[in-house]
């Protein structure tokens, strides 16, 4: 449920600055959802599992509540990066 909030919020911050920035804004959206979308799947699959396998033998502790939430922090980090990327501004 979290991760589909984020991915709401950053697809209408990637289409609000699109507007305000004159590009097109329904393009711009679907990049913002996808930079988010890409990295959490890959992490889902590639990380979460060995991170899954490490909490198991100390349950209980903030490491789990982390391991299960950590795709969020990546995929918003990678969709940050890719919004200053594509909105950079260009120098004349």
């Amino acid at each position: 449920m979290a991760g589909t909030i984020t991915a709401l919020l950053i697809t209408y911050w990637f289409y609000k600055s699109a507007e305000a920035t004159g590009k097109n804004p329904l393009s711009s959206a679907g990049v913002g959802f996808l930079s988010y979308l890409i990295p959490c799947i890959v992490w889902t699959f590639t990380v979460t599992p060995g991170l899954r396998d490490a909490v198991e033998h100390n349950p209980g502790t903030l490491s789990g509540l982390l391991v299960n939430y950590a795709y969020i922090l990546v995929g918003a980090a990678c969709a940050i990066g890719v919004k200053f990327m594509h909105f950079k501004q260009t120098e004349l």
